[in-house]
């Protein structure tokens, strides 16, 4: 359910579809929202997968990870997340590896995207920041 994945209407300010559906987590809904966390973490200029970490996300009108999975808690009714580190290095690792796979269908010359081939280079800094939220 990443925002990017969303296309909104063209005269109504709404969600009209959901693309690439088929990646979305299945069962534990809290892959869900630490997908939208693992935004926050990656920097800014991280190719297309740029983030918002660094940035001033008061001034953008968008909640810290705190606020956000507060929000989510309150909305859900539970007192916390267990291990919030686990699902979101498992948001890491899990893009780490669909940006691999992308890269690979660019090797194979079966990608879709022309920009294909450079996600390669996106896949450790990923597994890095995996990491970097297990630590």
């Amino acid at each position: 359910f990443r925002v990017d994945n969303w296309m909104f209407g063209a005269t109504v300010p709404k969600v009209v579809a959901l693309l690439d559906w088929e990646l979305s987590p299945r069962g534990d809904p809290f892959a869900d929202v630490t997908y939208q966390c693992r935004q926050l973490r990656v920097p800014a200029g991280v190719g297309s997968i740029s983030g918002l970490r660094g940035k001033d996300l008061g001034e953008l009108g968008i909640p810290t990870e705190e606020e956000y999975v507060a929000s989510y808690c309150e909305r859900t009714g539970i007192d916390g997340i267990d291990n919030l580190a686990y699902y979101v290095a498992f948001s890491f690792f899990r893009l780490a590896a669909i940006v691999q796979g992308v890269a690979k269908r660019a090797a194979d010359g079966n990608a879709s995207n022309r920009k294909a081939a450079e996600m390669g280079k996106f896949v450790e800094p990923m597994a890095e920041m995996a990491l970097e939220a297990i630590n």
